[in-house]
């Protein structure tokens, strides 16, 4: 009798378990297919629900949505009063003269593409400096940070407790025991090694921290694959840093298997800095719960005398936009150029259309230049890369590979007269997976600055050709290949 009762559960376990799993593998498949993925992205999840529902659906909960809703009807509130309420976005508010209008003759064909495809304006009456490596980035930092007045919005996405990390924490606890509100945000999975007890004096002092997306939380909002890749300081509303720069002493060549990092940071003083505070104020408000709505904090330059001449578009993606933004832009400045693009990008892991719009502008004759890293602190996505070329070459476009050390920096360079620096790599992850940061600057001399800086980089690389890749070993292009099926995910 007991042998009898075990089986009939056992066969009406086994039923529930296939019925259950094909509800479930239904009603995944649906809401995949409603999302409008990629075609082969889509068919994909679907075959591997099909066939493995509960392991699929798992894998699809963790690693396949992509989308996340970051507003409240809270923050959308808000944000309403932000852009047309007396505390707005100086930019927001009628009349503001460092508006620069989409049909500007200030706007070149690159410029007006970028405007169109990203939705941003551009902001005139820029000062835009660049670093190329840490110790100088850090110091102008560490100045503008002692000069704080009212507040500091601090944002990366690794900060390690190491002497860099220390640096950075006995200042922020300095300026926040004088009464200036510092604030600093990390991302949960980037700086999984930073500990509280770390920051104990800096929140001892006042000042205030959050993690952006912990990867374990009983928060609804669960996508460990998502993470905030930006890097972002934000001074007074007055002087602003982005680029490549996380907060650490392997950027500052401290560790010998990294060491000389090469990396490039922009310091932005000007109007461009409120689109800068901007995207600290929704991250901010997205990991901690604060509402920044006050004036105080988009006034810190007002908009008296130009600090400088350069036109500054400040573009953000992310998971919660509808469209992949720094994607967007990349491709039209790509599609765009008539003579010259440089790129320098430590991850090249391009999709289909990237890949394309590269290969196309070599093909019409546009002189295309790609900095890569000879050495990489991600082994497997360096080799990725190495599967995109022989394929580049074969269409026209020149490789460099930097040594030594490692390369770190994002930059393009298009026609010598419009460049952008951020946090966005030339990969997948940044377009699709990432938050990310980039500026975009156009007039003035700095593009034509970030163009020398190229050359000069790719002065002391070495070219690749496709003599040099035919004497390849068997296994080495097998290994590329290989991690070009994983790109997606690295």
């Amino acid at each position: 009798m007991t042998h009898w009762l075990l089986q009939h559960w056992q066969a009406v376990l086994t039923v529930l378990t296939t019925v259950g799993g094909y509800l479930l593998a239904f009603a995944l498949i649906v809401r995949i297919v409603d999302e409008r993925k990629e075609a082969a992205a889509t068919l994909a999840w679907i075959l591997l629900i099909a066939f493995l529902p509960y392991l699929g659906a798992l894998l699809y909960v963790t690693l396949g949505r992509r989308r996340v809703r970051r507003r409240s009807r809270r923050r959308r509130l808000a944000r309403g009063l932000l852009e047309r309420g007396p505390d707005a976005c100086p930019h927001h508010r009628e009349g503001c003269t460092s508006l620069v209008r989409e049909d500007s003759a200030q706007l070149d064909e690159v410029a007006i593409q970028a405007c169109r495809v990203a939705g941003e304006p551009f902001l005139a009456g820029n000062a835009v400096d660049v670093y190329l490596e840490a110790n100088r980035a850090y110091r102008h930092m560490i100045e503008a940070i002692d000069g704080a007045r009212h507040h500091v919005h601090l944002m990366s996405y690794i900060f390690r407790p190491d002497q860099a990390g220390r640096l950075f924490v006995e200042r922020l606890q300095k300026k926040a025991a004088q009464g200036v509100e510092v604030r600093l945000l990390v991302d949960a999975v980037g700086s999984h090694r930073l500990p509280d007890s770390f920051l104990a004096p800096l929140l001892a002092a006042g000042g205030r921290f959050a993690r952006f997306m912990p990867v374990f939380s009983l928060r609804p909002v669960w996508r460990p694959q998502l993470r905030n890749h930006r890097k972002l300081l934000v001074v007074d509303g007055r002087v602003a840093f982005t680029g490549g720069l996380n907060i650490g002493a392997e950027y500052q060549g401290r560790k010998k298997k990294y060491a000389p990092w090469r990396d490039t940071q922009v310091r932005v003083e000007g109007p461009a800095c409120w689109r800068l505070q901007e995207v600290f104020v929704d991250d901010w408000f997205f990991a901690s719960g604060e509402n920044l709505q006050d004036r105080l904090y988009w006034e810190g330059f007002t908009g008296e005398g130009s600090p400088g001449e350069n036109l500054v578009q400040v573009v953000e993606s992310g998971p919660d936009r509808e469209r992949d933004t720094i994607h967007a832009v990349f491709f039209s400045a790509v599609c765009a150029a008539r003579h010259r693009i440089y790129i320098t990008t430590p991850y090249l892991v391009p999709d289909n259309a990237m890949l394309t719009a590269i290969k196309t502008a070599a093909w019409r004759g546009v002189d295309v230049r790609l900095l890569l890293p000879g050495n990489s602190d991600l082994p497997l996505v360096k080799w990725a890369g190495r599967s995109f070329y022989r394929e580049l070459l074969e269409a026209g476009v020149r490789l460099y590979e930097h040594s030594p050390g490692i390369l770190h920096a994002k930059t393009m360079v298009v026609d010598g007269s419009w460049c952008t620096v951020g946090s966005a790599n030339l990969d997948i992850r940044s377009f699709r997976l990432n938050f990310e940061v980039n500026v975009v600057v156009s007039g003035g001399d700095f593009a034509g600055r970030m163009e020398r800086i190229f050359r000069d980089d790719i002065s002391r690389a070495d070219e690749l050709t496709l003599e040099k890749l035919s004497g390849e070993p068997r296994l080495a292009r097998f290994t590329a290949s290989l991690c070009r099926v994983l790109s997606p995910v690295l």
